[in-house]
């Protein structure tokens, strides 16, 4: 029903762009001199007289199911009618841009005539439809009732200072967050109003935030008066001072009179200490609040005001002391929250059944207070489990009306969106629950579906979409994510808005199973698997207006290297979305070209290829003149583009980073609407080529120029024009690994100076002595990152360190560079220290490096004072002058610096540590606050020993989270670590031989390699071993591990465990049934003298089981049990087993195996017919290196069968070749098989 409530919003903001569209040049300019005028007045006017009724629309759509279908059918044909004239727009377009490639004789423009003639036919044929489609929609407005009347704001509760019934849980801190603001020195210190504005999305306890702090103690005891005022959505200053005064005074006020009111609160306040809360403020004007202010400059003696609202952009105009970002509730906090509207005195305990789904249903409130109050309280009177079930499976929009204000207080921030907002926001409805997404990427959806409003003056499209992104953010209806600050996440009913908003509009494959596409449906995304059939698109087909059609990650931490799309997938999507603005079809492996029908899709804005094996793009692609957007990042085999790229004239941005071309296509520099263009490769003998740079004067971002080894003449290299580009941010310049004339390669660089804006910079393979002497000039105050790369020829570093803004230089590959000295710090007679924002410095590969000569005055804080991580690594002659004074690092890597010769730097920041190779480092004592350690070399080794058992003792052991150590070690025993969770141990031969788990209470992860000595895990006799964190374990290359504990491994959280090449071990953990209980992923490899799996079996969980090369232990696979793993999805096998000419054997594996590789059988003949049949939920099967192989399964693979991969199967391979071999017909209905890595179907 959610939709019902808003769909008014976005059709008219739909009908709006296309009334402007109706009105553009381009479609004018082609009507003219057509006769086909009059149509689109009529249209214009048909869409303005149906857009004059939807706000009655919108109030009666909530009660009449008819009004509802009225809007969308009227929404339907707006679309078809955008698209029309989107295909004519494209027409115009085209005839401009053939007419101006070639010579305008009236031949040509005949010739272009008689090109359009037939599509003038249609055109005007589809017009009529829509017109008279439209016309009948819009007389049905009178029949429905529908009249036109001015549009209002939804009604709201007004809110007040009155506690919560309750109290309050979980924002103990945000209260004390704010008084600290409030009582800070910039709050005494001010002069002028105090304001503290506290922001939040709807729903997320701003005003109960806001009561909390009214109704401290504090501000009784610290204020003379005290007032609170809902101000809600209409920002009148004279009823908010009127009110004020009301509440200060404890009587109504019948002042009508502005001047009189503010004499009147002057008197009142003067003098006083004055506390305010302004609730619910949605106003962006500063003037209607600097005139409010104005009210209170009275001579009290304090004010301060708190100020709740949902836009970062309201606070801002306010100019706060500081702006408090209210965050989601923790679950725990939820929890007690629901427990207090859900259950008698908050008492779940006694109804341990409905806790159980009041827990699941709290986790669906996704932190937000109002949501979880909503739900309590609906439920406080029901007992019934079936009752609490129908809540947690419904949707939280579909709770009954009158019973939710969720719904209204989420609505309200739609409804104060902008129109071109509203449209942007619901296009997000494309992306599912939890996806995080990049503004860049959004900003170009955005473009492609023409949802930018740009006009003379105000900006490129991008920073357009950029204020556009940064507006919904302040608004909140975009999150950062919390572990990942580059990204964005919307809140789950955020989410739900902008999916109820679009309703049947939008499709998610993935989420919504049940559903399926409609004629109506416009926008399409779905998570990409493994395998994509055209089964799966079958939903789909309907859509035949679809205008975006999105491949979505699945996981970042998806295990599948490729993905696959079925070829004939690729064909018919091409074939049936004609309207398409937006195709993605990134990740899939399968893709190696695309079909020349690409060249139909007129629409086509946005074409995203990211990580396919493409090679070759089709020359029709040149015919898109919409696309705006083509991305080939990491096509690793795409070797060139088509030649004609220049006639891609509204072309903005091109990603080609990460592919094989050689060169770029002439007439690049036709491109001038390129905004980004990620590389530009200079061709062999065409370095006169890098000129056609200079005419793409708009490019921002990043820029890779490549193969510079090319240009010849420095001249060519000054036509680039790079000084011009001051939308650039960052700039790669890479020459190849020879360099062919050093002096020539100077001169270029000297002619690339880039524009000061500039914010990185990378050099690679620069062949040069020496650099050109803008590189490290203070000028470029903008620069923060500085990237130096094997610059092998240089002997000296340029000097870098009156960079104001320089925050990470790596500098690495230097060859003849066998000192670091003052020059490197800049100016000498500069007052300004050097380095002064530098807080990464990486040193590498420079193997005649011998001395750091450190600035004067290095003692006492003059250079590095604000550097953070310090990276020394394969300087083998590098000797002395480490900087000792570095108060703010916190990581210190030394690697392979056999003689530096020095103490660690002083710093109690460190908590990461990695010392590799570096034998006459000194370690004489370990950084208190140490959290990760890697340690590699006997003396190291050595010296942490005595570190750890020597007084004081256990400081290090207390915050010690992750510890590596390469080497010969026994650890000292008897110590606990009672913080590690991360421990890596790479043994050598003298390495411990008994591994004592009780010392490691907390260890999660525990990664043991090539310790030699090895032979067990120990347990203390009487000590209770419960390994409650450990996750992983891994054990590779003990060729001397016999046995684990005794009694098994006691680890109920353990999901992985991997043994690799014990070639001792007989055994695994006893009572692994019962005692790994997670355990969800086993692999065993080269364990020769394992026989069996434990009696009670493995655990019931098991999803992943890979047994390889253990031969004793695959002769007993009968009694292996597999058929009890109902969880079972995926088994590895690899053998070398002579005996074995068939296999599976019947009953072997479980029904519910979805992956089966079968790899290195040596005489393996035939895969058996009835151990397959069983197989019925078989969606994989891998055939890897079984030589000898000549049969599959008699009655064929079974139906489920959707990816077949057959590599190194010379017998095999032969017999199922497409349409010929003699296993075909059994292999025929498998959408996609892979043989030796091509498909062939």
């Amino acid at each position: 029903m959610a939709g019902v409530f808003l769909g008014e919003a976005l059709v008219s903001a739909i009908i709006e762009v296309v009334v402007e569209r109706v009105a553009s040049p381009e479609v004018l300019d082609y009507f003219k001199g057509r006769k086909l005028d009059g149509l689109l007045r009529k249209m214009k006017l048909v869409l303005l007289s149906a857009n004059a009724v939807l706000t009655d629309a919108e109030e009666k759509q909530i009660t009449i199911p008819a009004v509802k279908e009225w809007l969308d059918e009227l929404k339907d044909a707006v679309y078809d009618a955008e698209d029309v004239l989107d295909e004519i727009a494209t027409e115009a377009l085209q005839c401009k841009s053939e007419v101006k490639s070639q010579t305008c004789t009236s031949k040509v423009w005949d010739l272009i005539s008689l090109s359009v003639i037939p599509v003038d036919k249609r055109i005007k044929s589809e017009l009529k439809m829509i017109i008279e489609r439209l016309e009948y929609i819009t007389k049905q407005k009178g029949v429905l009732g529908l009249k036109e009347v001015a549009g209002g704001v939804p009604s709201r509760q007004l809110t007040t200072s009155c506690p919560e019934e309750y109290g309050l849980y979980g924002r103990d801190v945000d209260k004390e967050a704010i008084f600290k603001l409030l009582q800070s020195d910039e709050a005494s210190s001010s002069n002028d109003i105090c304001v503290v504005p506290i922001v939040g999305m709807g729903g997320i306890g701003k005003t109960t935030l806001a009561r909390l702090v009214y109704n401290d103690n504090r501000v009784k005891m610290s204020f003379d008066l005290k007032a609170w005022v809902c101000v809600s959505e209409k920002f009148d200053s004279f009823r908010i001072a009127k009110t004020i005064l009301e509440e200060v005074t404890l009587s109504a006020c019948d002042i009508q009179n502005l001047n009189l009111l503010q004499i009147r609160i002057r008197e009142t306040l003067t003098g006083k200490k004055f506390f305010l809360v302004l609730d619910d403020v949605w106003n962006e004007n500063y003037i209607d609040w600097d005139e409010l202010l104005r009210i209170f400059r009275c001579g009290a003696r304090k004010i301060q005001i708190i100020v709740t609202t949902r836009s970062e952009k309201v606070a801002a105009i306010m100019h706060p002391i500081s702006t408090h970002l209210l965050k989601q509730l923790s679950d725990e906090e939820c929890w007690w929250l629901f427990a207090q509207h859900a259950f008698k005195n908050g008492n779940s305990h006694e109804y341990p059944n409905l806790e159980v789904i009041g827990k699941r249903i709290v986790q669906k409130c996704k932190g937000l207070p109002l949501a979880v109050k909503t739900l309590g309280g609906l439920l406080h009177s029901k007992q019934e489990p079936k009752q609490w079930n129908k809540i947690l499976k419904s949707d939280i929009w579909d709770l009954p009306k009158g019973e939710s204000n969720i719904l209204p207080a989420l609505r309200l921030s739609y409804h104060y969106l902008p129109s071109y907002l509203k449209r942007c926001f619901a296009y997000c409805s494309i992306f599912p629950k939890d996806y995080k997404f990049k503004k860049e990427d959004l900003v170009q959806l955005w473009m492609a579906e023409d949802l930018l409003q740009q006009s003379k003056g105000n900006g490129r499209l991008e920073e357009i979409g950029e204020q556009y992104f940064d507006d919904l953010v302040s608004r909140s209806f975009f999150q950062r994510s919390d572990d990942n600050k580059s990204v964005f996440v919307m809140h789950d009913l955020v989410n739900d808005l902008a999916k109820f908003i679009s309703g049947e509009f939008c499709l998610r494959l993935e989420i919504e199973e049940s559903d399926e596409a409609t004629a109506k449906t416009r926008h399409l995304s779905y998570f990409r698997a493994e395998f994509d059939t055209s089964k799966k698109f079958e939903v789909s087909y309907k859509a035949k207006g679809l205008r975006t059609l999105l491949a979505l990650e699945s996981s970042p931490f998806s295990l599948s290297q490729f993905d696959y799309l079925a070829n004939t997938v690729t064909h018919d999507l091409l074939q049936t979305f004609k309207c398409a603005r937006v195709l993605s079809l990134s990740g899939y492996h399968s893709i190696r070209e695309l079909p020349d029908s690409i060249g139909n899709l007129k629409h086509l804005r946005y074409l995203n290829l990211n990580r396919t094996s493409i090679k070759r793009l089709p020359d029709s692609i040149c015919n898109l003149y919409n696309l705006q957007t083509l991305l080939l990042f990491r096509c690793a085999f795409l070797i060139e583009l088509p030649a004609k790229m220049g006639k891609l004239v509204n072309l903005r941005h091109l990603d080609i980073i990460g592919t094989k071309l050689k060169e770029m296509p002439l007439q690049m520099r036709q491109l001038r609407n390129l905004q980004k263009l990620t590389a530009f490769v200079v061709g062999e003998h065409s370095g006169y080529s890098i000129g056609e740079l200079g005419e793409l004067r708009h490019l921002s971002g990043t820029l890779s120029i490549l193969n510079l080894q090319e240009i010849d003449c420095a001249r060519d290299a000054m036509e680039a024009k790079l000084k011009d580009k001051k939308f650039l941010s960052e700039l790669v310049l890479q020459w190849g690994d020879e360099s062919k004339d050093s002096q020539n390669e100077r001169n270029v660089l000297e002619q690339f100076c880039p524009h000061t804006n500039l914010k990185a910079l990378t050099i690679e393979h620069y062949g040069g002595t020496r650099f050109p002497f803008w590189l490290g000039d203070c000028s470029f105050s903008n620069m923060v990152s500085l990237n130096l790369v094997n610059c092998k020829y240089c002997s000296l570093l340029p000097p870098l360190g009156q960079l104001p803004a320089l925050k990470e230089l790596s500098i690495a590959g230097f060859h003849e560079v066998s000192r670091v000295d003052r020059e490197f710090y800049g100016n000498s007679s500069s007052t300004v220290k050097p380095f002064r924002s530098l807080e990464k410095l990486s040193f590498a590969e420079m193997p005649n490096w011998q001395e750091w000569l450190l600035f004067e005055g290095e003692d006492v804080g003059g250079a590095f004072s604000t550097l953070q991580e310090l990276c020394i690594i394969r300087c083998p002659k590098l000797s002395s002058g480490l900087p000792n004074q570095l108060p703010s690092l916190t990581h210190l890597t030394i690697e392979e610096c056999q003689q530096l010769v020095v103490s660690l730097p002083l710093s109690l920041a460190i908590h990461e540590l990695n010392l590799k190779d570096c034998s006459k480092v000194l370690l004489k004592e370990l950084p208190p606050k140490l959290h990760s350690l890697t340690i590699e070399g006997c003396h190291l080794l050595q010296s942490f020993v005595e570190l750890m058992i020597s007084p004081p003792r256990g400081f290090l052991l207390i915050t010690l989270k992750s510890l590596t150590i390469c080497g010969i070690l026994q650890l000292p025993r008897g110590h606990c670590y009672p913080s590690l969770e991360r421990l890596r141990l790479r043994g050598g031969h003298d390495s411990l031989w008994s591994f004592s788990l009780e010392f490691y209470p907390k260890l999660k992860f525990l990664e043991m390699y090539g310790c030699e000595n090895l032979e067990s895990f120990s347990v203390s006799e009487g000590s209770h071993l419960d390994l409650t964190s450990l996750t992983l374990l891994e054990i590779r290359n003990c060729p001397n591990f016999v046995s684990f504990p005794n009694g098994g491994l006691c680890a109920p959280n353990l999901t992985q465990v991997t043994i690799i090449n014990c070639k001792k071990l007989k055994s695994l953990p006893e009572r692994m049934h019962a005692l790994l209980p997670s355990l969800v992923d086993l692999r065993l490899s080269w364990c020769p003298e394992i026989e069996s799996f434990p009696d009670d079996g493995l655990p019931s969980n098991l999803k992943t089981l890979a047994v390889c090369f253990c031969d004793k232990l695959f002769s007993h696979r009968l009694e292996w049990g597999l058929q009890d793993l109902h969880s079972l999805r995926s088994f590895h096998i690899r053998t070398k087993h002579t005996e074995v000419l068939t296999f599976p054997e019947e009953a072997l594996l479980p029904a519910t195996l979805t992956s089966l590789s079968i790899s290195s059988f040596p005489n393996l003949k035939s895969l058996d017919n009835k151990g397959f049949q069983q197989l019925i939920s078989l969606e994989r099967l891998e055939i890897i290196s079984c030589y000898k192989l000549q049969c599959l399964p008699k009655e064929g693979l079974p139906t489920s069968v959707s990816f077949l991969h057959i590599r190194q199967c010379p017998l095999l391979e032969q017999d199922c070749q497409r349409e010929r071999g003699k296993e075909w017909p059994k292999i025929a209905h498998i959408p996609l098989i892979e043989i030796n890595f091509e498909v062939i179907t």
